[in-house]
């Protein structure tokens, strides 16, 4: 093999899938067909989940000085956010280390921290190489590739990963079904300067046209229009449309100038049958696409990277149990398809037809308006409440089995640390909160892949002790009450991290 992995697409998916990947020890490369990053603004911020996978490895630090270079007219956002930060610093045993539950980023802001870190970790990235072939068979994967010279070249690994993108050329070239639906709309999203910024109404509105929405820090215009899908849409975006759709959507005749993105997008919603065929896997908008309200899209896919970068290492390192590659697609597809669910609905409620009209009242108008409604309907779009099977019916379930770990505070041997930064390494982390010696001496065998740390915590809803993987999950808990069994951990630990040694 000339590498372990290769990665088509080095936009956030791919770059953070190589993060895990150089983590886990498998070597790898990454193609990317354009010449460089695609600077045009995909999505407004990154939600909690992503923020804490970010946070996990330590990249938190490096986004948050980044984003607030390019942050104008967020400067107040960005003084609270890190306000929020300092107070996490403190080691104060047992407090939650809470980071920001939104992120708000400027366009190739993500790309460039996690391509820094990419490199750092020793994998390879390739600009202008294109995919334009390939074959697998029962040992690897050839893919074929044309570079900047256009002269075409081979190269051999053993699993091929599509991050390129919702019209993916290894999906396609894997033959790979993407049912779904097509589109219905014509939407654009915009950076721009607005001549007049006092005429247009702030926030996001349903207009009698369509919708129309406008943010600063910097200028950012929504528009969508019910009107059928574009005409053509691999051509070029003019501002002259985007200004055309705004006046038509607001009512407003406005000037737009100075354009930093311009993109069109849609409603074409649509979910890779599989994951995985044979060698070749699929994560971020080549295995999903769809509406890109509250920016889920780019959460959803490096999400998708966190949970398939330790499972592939794993399984190209030789040590993964098996079926645990499998489990990609068993935990990130239902992830996919609630997501098209939520856009399909927001997408039906927006419609500006008269009929819609009593819906979209009750429920933005009325319901949005209760404080649990909102922090529901927020955390389901920001996908806080994922959680994975770990064979426990849920109704039997722990409340953090199966749940991302929450980051606290603890007081460990060598001093205070945060459980987040305990997981750098991107292995798995035993953690043992009640001093239990069977326990840790039961885990002895799985200790190269899996951190056993003994601490003191004060936070009292935490268990005994827990079993966290890579992507920050919980696999397995030791409740407080009775002594602990190792046969339930040792189960885990196998399911999760293959044969122990001794």
């Amino acid at each position: 093999m000339d590498v372990d992995v290769v990665i088509a697409g080095a936009g956030p998916v791919g770059l953070m899938l190589a993060c895990e990947l150089r983590l886990g020890g498998a070597r790898t490369l990454v193609l990317e067909r354009q010449a460089g990053f695609d600077t045009r603004l995909r999505a407004p911020g990154i939600t909690l989940r992503t923020i804490e996978a970010l946070n996990r490895r330590g990249l938190l630090e490096r986004l948050v000085e980044l984003a607030r270079e390019r942050a104008e007219g967020l400067e107040a956002h960005f003084s609270a956010i890190e306000a929020k930060l300092r107070r996490a610093s403190s080691p104060e045993n047992g407090a939650l280390a809470s980071v920001p539950d939104m992120l708000p980023i400027r366009e190739g802001v993500v790309e460039r921290v996690l391509h820094e870190r990419a490199l750092e970790l020793g994998a390879e990235v390739r600009f202008e190489h294109e995919v334009i072939g390939l074959r697998q068979d029962p040992d690897g994967v050839t893919v074929d590739v044309r570079g900047p010279d256009g002269v075409a070249s081979s190269v051999r690994a053993a699993y091929a990963v599509g991050c390129d993108g919702g019209r993916s050329a290894v999906r396609k070239l894997a033959d790979i079904d993407f049912p779904g639906t097509g589109p219905t709309f014509t939407g654009y999203q915009a950076v721009v300067t607005v001549k007049e910024p006092e005429r247009l109404p702030r926030g996001w509105h349903r207009t009698p046209t369509g919708v129309m929405a406008y943010e600063l820090g910097p200028s950012r215009v929504v528009t969508i229009e019910f009107n059928g899908p574009p005409a053509d849409r691999n051509a070029p975006v003019t501002l002259e449309e985007v200004q055309a759709s705004l006046r038509r959507t607001s009512g407003v005749d406005v000037t737009l100038a100075e354009p930093r993105s311009l993109t069109r997008f849609t409603d074409n919603c649509r979910l890779a049958q599989t994951y995985r065929l044979g060698r070749v896997l699929l994560a971020g908008d080549a295995a999903h696409v769809h509406t890109p309200f509250g920016g889920q899209g780019l959460n959803l896919g490096v999400q998708d990277a966190v949970n398939l970068g330790w499972k592939l290492a794993a399984t190209v390192r030789g040590w993964a149990p098996p079926g645990l590659l499998d489990t990609y697609h068993a935990e990130r597809h239902p992830v996919a398809a609630q997501v098209l669910r939520n856009s399909r609905a927001t997408v039906a409620l927006l419609d500006p037809a008269e009929r819609i009209t009593p819906l979209f009242e009750l429920v933005f108008r009325e319901l949005m308006g209760l404080e649990q409604v909102k922090r529901h309907m927020h955390e389901k779009f920001s996908m806080v409440h994922v959680r994975y099977d770990m064979g426990v019916p849920e109704a039997q379930s722990p409340p953090l089995l199966g749940r991302a770990a929450p980051d606290v505070w603890l007081q460990t041997p060598g001093g205070p640390a945060r459980l987040a930064a305990l997981q750098r390494a991107g292995r798995g982390v035993l953690l043992d909160l009640g001093d239990r010696a069977e326990l840790r001496e039961a885990a002895a065998g799985w200790a190269g892949r899996v951190d056993l740390v003994r601490a003191r915590c004060e936070a009292p809803d935490l268990p005994a002790a827990l079993l966290i993987r890579p992507d920050g999950y919980t696999a397995w808990v030791c409740p407080h009450e009775g002594e602990p069994r190792p046969g339930p951990l040792v189960e885990s630990l196998a399911r999760w991290f293959g044969g122990g040694r001794r």
